[in-house]
């Protein structure tokens, strides 16, 4: 379920204020579709979302969620239809984890049964274990955690609409990778229409089907691809606020997922020695990915280490230290890809069984393939290359 949202010389004046915090705002976001707003601090992104769901009244303009201006509908029930996330979670110190999520299922008058099976789901889906996470309280929680805790309760009575105002912003480096990914699974599972506030531009690349580049009060610079944005910038702002490494920041734009990933010999931690002997290996090392019950990679293998571990590979080889995703990012495989002794990285499904190998050749074809789209588009030929995020998960 999702809703298309239409901004309408949308506009925000404060009291005693020279200037609007909002100036006159157009925008329609499609059905399902993620709208990044992006801009530098100040710039009024927040204020913009914020009047979506009348956190912030307008001060004139419309707002309409489906052809229904929000401004005639009780803000307190808008509310309650419009899911939101927001930077350190908002999470209720004082209730449970389940508490927290089932909060507005519950002021929508589900019943008991219908709230408690809604927790549960919820749970799952952001990756957490409801026998383990049901009963904490946030203060028990890590960071990450409770964003995904924040996530689950905004999306719990199952709106059309999530509005996130920077939710990752307060988290580390690597956990707010993990969680950028998560959003990205969950979008494709979920297909909500999504309306995300940030400062960061690669955040904004690695989660926009679009892209609107914000300059004070809210004025659209541009309002594109992240392909379009990277690889032609509408003006002098734009450009400047890319910034240097444009190339580099493209390889945020293409997942796993969508390139081809390599295939690697592997064997069970319970094959038996000849077993594994007659396995062909791979790779400039000759080895073998051995991979546990669950197949999820346990350890890159050598044949002489089977001598060391008296012929049993569960004994054996270099334990894999690093694994991606299948909605990591190139540029994310790349960094992998680069620490790794041997020059490749095993890529996981949802629960971390082995779905292949990429190495710096699968990386390569991949950016080629992409500078081929670009030469392409710039010789006003029709692109052959990845198609828009949008248009591949309608398509899937």
């Amino acid at each position: 379920m999702s809703a298309r949202i239409e901004l309408e010389n949308l506009s925000k004046r404060y009291p005693g204020s020279p200037s609007p915090a909002v100036d006159d705002v157009s925008m329609e976001i499609r059905p399902g579709e993620t709208v990044v707003l992006v801009g530098p601090s100040g710039c009024g992104k927040s204020t913009t979302l914020r009047m979506i769901n009348r956190l912030i009244e307008p001060s004139s303009g419309r707002i309409r969620i489906d052809g229904e201006d929000v401004t005639r509908i009780d803000p307190v029930r808008l509310r309650r239809e419009v899911g939101y996330a927001i930077q350190s979670s908002g999470l209720f110190p004082h209730m449970t984890v389940a508490e927290n999520i089932a909060l507005v299922p519950r002021m929508l008058g589900w019943s008991r049964a219908r709230v408690r099976e809604r927790v549960e789901e919820m749970l799952v889906l952001v990756g957490l274990d409801p026998g383990e996470f049901h009963g904490r309280y946030p203060r028990r929680l890590s960071g990450g955690q409770q964003q995904r805790v924040g996530v689950a309760r905004a999306l719990a009575a199952d709106p059309p609409v999530l509005l996130m105002d920077e939710p990752f912003g307060a988290v580390d480096p690597i956990t707010r990778d993990h969680l950028q990914d998560e959003l990205v699974r969950l979008q494709r599972e979920l297909r909500k229409t999504i309306v995300f506030v940030t400062h960061d531009l690669d955040e904004a690349i690695r989660l926009g089907d679009r892209i609107a580049v914000l300059r004070e009060r809210s004025r659209i610079a541009q309002f594109d691809t992240p392909e379009a944005i990277l690889t032609g910038p509408a003006d002098d702002f734009v450009s400047g606020f890319v910034g240097a490494g444009a190339a580099l920041k493209r390889l945020n734009l293409t997942r796993l997922r969508d390139v081809r990933i390599g295939a690697f010999p592997t064997v069970s931690v319970d094959d038996p020695r000849r077993t594994v002997l007659g396995r062909p290996a791979d790779g400039p090392h000759g080895e073998l990915l051995v991979l546990d019950r669950h197949r999820r990679p346990r350890a890159w293998l050598r044949r002489g280490d089977l001598a060391r571990a008296e012929g049993f590979p569960a004994r054996a080889g270099r334990a894999v230290r690093t694994t991606v995703t299948r909605d990591a990012t190139l540029r994310d495989a790349l960094e992998a890809v680069l620490l790794d002794p041997a020059g490749r990285v095993a890529v996981t499904g949802r629960r971390g069984e082995y779905a292949g190998v990429v190495d710096m050749g699968t990386l390569m074809a991949a950016v080629h393939g992409m500078l081929e789209a670009d030469r392409a588009a710039a010789a006003g030929r029709p692109r052959e290359g990845r198609p828009h995020r949008a248009e591949r998960e309608r398509g899937a």
